[in-house]
């Protein structure tokens, strides 16, 4: 017989006649009682004392039960989790479980969460954005975590469904798949090189449905390019590319990653090969350029665009003779009429000199790896125009049919100055000024391994506002220049300078219209910072004064004396020459021709244009003099349409008339501006809507304030902004004079708390604008002014490191470096006056941060020679040469075509020189001197 009712199995008339027999035992007797809630409270007869009972926790469940009236017990048939987390149950409330293990991991299956499109409360959107935040809190729930990754995630496919042609919505749901791995990272097990496969590939399928909406937009096939590239190994890049290339052709996104992913593979990369598939790419677009009129334009800009990428490869292997050929073939096909020979330039290279310099080099009885370095390095210099006859170098002698295959021709009148901008540009001529919308326009944006000298950056030197940026000696050392070259002191450095000035002038005699203006003006600039740059380095001689005699010849041509724009240049180069006065002198003159000065809005010439440029410049260069009061009289004769050298009165009337009619006129023009782009040639003149806002705006900034100036520009900025959809060349040029004016109160007024105000607008402008060398050249000197390497440093660094582009990363790094020159300078003893020498560890370590950042797998500036010779240089002069060697085959396996990159193994790892000669020759690159040569030539 079973001791408790409950679980007994004998029948119910049975159970009843034991039960009642069972009770009447005399060992046992119970009184019950009347209700079930009695029973808990009840106690024996026999106890002793009683025991107190406590009474049971409800639970938040309803229990089933089967309670009969004489029944004291009830079963629980479905578990109370709750119980669980409680550490003292009362009887009778405790359930008991059976707990059952298992020796191996017990495969769960996966809980079903609604993922898409569910609404999403206010609370749950702040938590989901929020999540990023998270990943340090070790309490942090992973369940929890993961529910709001599965709900952002869930936002982002309602938007990118409902705008499906917004590009920014898009790219931030593709980044936003980095946050995912991060979680799969910390929290699931697995294979790191696998995940990051499974993100990328995450990340191409959101692209290819972004891309099946937005076919056209060239941010997402960069971003597909860029995801490619870091994930798959270079054979399955290539072949990948090619099956994306077979279904559209055109795509010039495509052909650049298809051609570098053998380009920049130390297994692929020769002369040849490159050569042939931008051979295979030209070929291709002229052929789609033929066949469709209506994209013939778009296409002839890929020609270009593709042309300027082959132009750098050939010029970074060292093979300068074949460039020459080939931009020479395409000016006498486009500029020359046809005309064979138009654009043959005679230049004096003086081979006996050569001679006498090498006899010097090879007596001079210095290691076998010095003196090729410096033969090398001296041939380099003098050798890059091709030869005709028989010469001891075959590799001189360069003709037409060697690189016929790479010349198309150019159809579209628009695009002669883009293509004459380009060749120039390949000959280290720099953009004055240097604009983002100028090198997106020409297609120099992209490139990120166009950096390979110093030549890139000299704009930065190059004043446009009156304000104080003498950055010193910053990015004197001229070490890393690559020959030929014109800015270091070094044999040819002359006959070079010669040859790019005459390339010039010829292109300006075949051009005609804007696009001769245009040229002219940028050979006016080019040669007035030269002037700026004599203080950094040793100019030829006599270069000053045939520079003058050459400006002064072009003035006194009958169809230049009207000219404008060409007296201005003229009068600032005239400063440059330490002759202010006669600079303002000049101006003046130049606007006393200048018959009328009232202006339709509606109507803009040409004339009103450089009148306008005219007035600013003479402002400008007022207020660089401190000569406020007069600068204020000037644009309040010109906003009334009286001649400048009248006299008013400045009474508060007037003023306030002059500035609503400024404004005015600026609420006009920008309502009539046209949301197309300017074609480049318009780049290089003046804009009468920018010239009008700055006269606008420096009346306001000296009669009200910096402030006042910067309510004017957001106003007309935002004005801009709903006007024109994209980044516009208004846009950039407005915001460059908006950090000017910034900047120039700032500097004079350091106590006034006006920095943070410019920090703002600066990430601003550079976020939109990051190959603006103007902004990044007012970034640099307020770092100088702070010689701050610690919280605003590092702002900085993420910023420039997010751009994506390589001209503000390498800024950041030679900023950095100068930044701790000057700071190990300004360490003196207070009493001895002398330098106090300090532990270099943490300066370091800083800069060596920048370059590993700079260099690392998915940041475009790990392909950028000039960044990688950078990094050696300072590695080599600071840390042990095991290191040095390790950074140096780390730069030769991202650059494995840039010649300067094995010319410096004579330096950092001379050891090995034998080895590297030998991947010079392999890899097809141009080499002057052999090392059989040498040896014959020691001995």
């Amino acid at each position: 017989m079973s001791l408790f009712p409950a679980y007994s199995e004998v029948p119910e008339a049975e159970k009843k006649i034991s039960d009642e027999n069972w009770l009447q035992q005399s060992s046992f007797t119970v009184t019950l009682p009347q209700n079930t809630a009695e029973v808990y409270s009840s106690s024996s007869d026999n106890d002793e004392c009683p025991v107190p009972v406590k009474k049971p926790k409800k639970s938040k469940r309803k229990v089933e039960t089967e309670l009969s009236e004489n029944d004291i017990f009830f079963i629980d048939r479905k578990p109370t989790k709750e119980f669980l987390k409680v550490k003292t149950i009362s009887r009778p409330a405790v359930a008991k479980y059976k707990i059952q293990f298992y020796m191996i991991e017990h495969q769960k299956k996966p809980r079903k969460v609604k993922r898409y499109y569910h609404k999403l409360s206010s609370e749950d959107l702040e938590k989901a954005e929020g999540v990023e935040k998270n990943f340090n809190d070790e309490n942090f729930d992973s369940l929890q975590h993961e529910m709001e990754l599965t709900q952002k995630t869930g936002f982002y496919n309602k938007i990118v469904f409902e705008e499906p042609n917004n590009i920014e919505n898009w790219l931030e749901f593709i980044d936003y798949q980095d946050v995912i791995f991060k979680f799969e990272k910390n929290y699931k097990k697995g294979s790191v090189a696998k995940g990051l496969r499974a993100n990328a590939e995450r990340k191409l399928n959101i692209l290819e449905k972004a891309l099946s909406h937005n076919p056209y937009s060239e941010k997402l096939h960069r971003k597909r390019l860029q995801i490619m590239v870091g994930v798959y190994p270079a054979d399955e890049l290539q072949k990948q590319l090619s099956d994306l290339l077979s279904k559209d052709q055109g795509n010039i996104i495509l052909w650049q990653g298809y051609i570098e992913a053998t380009q920049c593979s130390m297994s692929h990369c020769n002369t040849s090969a490159v050569l042939k598939l931008y051979t295979s790419c030209l070929s291709t677009l002229h052929k789609i350029r033929r066949n469709s009129s209506s994209d013939c334009g778009i296409s002839e800009e890929n020609i270009l665009r593709i042309l300027y990428q082959c132009g750098l490869f050939l010029k970074q292997s060292g093979l300068f003779e074949q460039l020459w050929t080939l931009l020479k073939m395409y000016l006498e096909m486009n500029l020359g009429q046809l005309v064979q020979g138009s654009f043959d330039i005679q230049v004096n290279l003086n081979e006996k000199q050569l001679l006498d310099l090498e006899d010097v080099i090879f007596k001079s009885q210095l290691p076998s790896h010095e003196l090729w370095l410096r033969t090398e390095k001296l041939r380099e210099s003098y050798h890059w125009l091709p030869v005709t006859e028989q010469c001891e170098d075959p590799q001189r002698i360069v003709f037409a049919e060697d690189v016929v295959e790479l010349i198309q021709p150019i159809t579209k009148p628009e695009n002669t100055f883009r293509l004459t901008a380009t060749i120039l540009t390949l000959l280290k001529i720099p953009l004055l000024p240097c604009r983002h919308n100028t090198m997106e326009q020409l297609g120099l944006d992209y490139v990120p391994w166009a950096l390979d000298s110093i030549e890139s950056v000299l704009p930065i030197f190059y004043p446009i506002y009156p304000v104080p940026l003498d950055l010193g000696n910053y990015l004197a050392d001229y070490q890393l220049s690559v020959g030929p070259q014109y800015l270091k002191v070094f044999p040819g450095q002359e006959e070079y300078l010669i040859f790019v000035l005459t390339v010039m002038q010829k292109c300006i005699d075949f051009l005609q219209g804007e696009d001769k203006t245009s040229l002219t003006v940028w050979w006016l600039r080019f040669q007035r910072l030269l002037i700026i740059l004599n203080e950094r380095m040793k100019m030829p001689n006599n270069l000053k004064k045939s520079i003058k005699t050459n400006i002064k010849n072009l003035l006194k041509k009958p169809e230049n004396r009207s000219n404008i724009l060409f007296y201005v240049e003229y009068a600032l180069f005239e400063k440059e020459l330490s002759n202010p006065e006669s600079c303002v002198k000049i101006l003046e003159t130049a606007l006393s021709f200048v018959k009328e000065l009232k202006f339709d809005p509606s109507k803009i010439t040409t004339e009103q244009e450089h009148v306008c440029y005219l007035i600013r410049t003479i402002v400008e260069e007022t207020i660089h003099s401190e000569k406020n009061e007069k600068a204020i009289k000037y644009l309040i004769n010109f906003v009334q349409g009286k001649q400048i050298q009248s006299q008013c009165e400045i009474d508060e009337e007037t003023l306030n008339q002059a500035i609503l009619k400024y404004k005015h006129v600026s609420l006009q023009l920008i309502s009539k501006l046209e949301s197309s782009k300017l074609y480049p040639v318009k780049h290089l003149l003046p804009i009468f809507l920018c010239d009008w806002i700055i006269c606008n705006g420096w009346l306001v900034y000296l009669t009200k304030g910096p402030l006042e100036c910067a309510v004017l520009l957001e106003d007309l900025l935002e004005k801009l902004s709903e006007q024109t959809s994209e980044n516009s060349l208004q846009r950039e040029i407005i915001f460059e004079f908006y950090v000017a004016t910034m900047f120039k109160f700032c500097s004079s007024n350091p106590g006034y708390g006006l920095f943070k105000a410019l920090d703002d607008v600066m990430s601003r402008a550079l976020k939109l604008f990051p190959n603006n060398l103007f902004l990044l050249a007012v970034l640099a000197k307020e770092q100088f002014l702070f010689n701050s390497l610690g919280l605003k440093l590092w702002k900085t660094k993420e910023m420039v490191l997010k751009t994506g582009h390589a001209l503000p990363v390498l800024l950041m790094i030679s900023m950095t470096q100068q930044t701790i020159s000057n700071l190990q300078e300004q360490l003196r003893d207070t009493i001895t006056g002398e330098n106090i020498p300090i532990d270099n560890t943490f300066f370091r370590n800083t800069v060596v941060s920048l370059f590993k950042a700079a260099t690392k797998a998915n940041i475009c500036t790990r392909r950028c020679g000039f960044i990688w010779r950078l990094y050696l240089q300072f590695v080599h002069k600071y840390f042990d040469p095991q290191l040095c060697r390790q950074v140096y085959y780390c730069a030769v396996e991202e650059c494995p075509w840039l010649k300067a990159l094995y010319i410096d193994a004579a330096i950092y790892i001379p050891a090995e020189l034998g080895q590297i000669q030998d991947l010079i020759i392999e890899k097809q690159l141009r080499l002057h001197i052999t090392p059989e040569e040498l040896d014959v030539l020691r001995d």
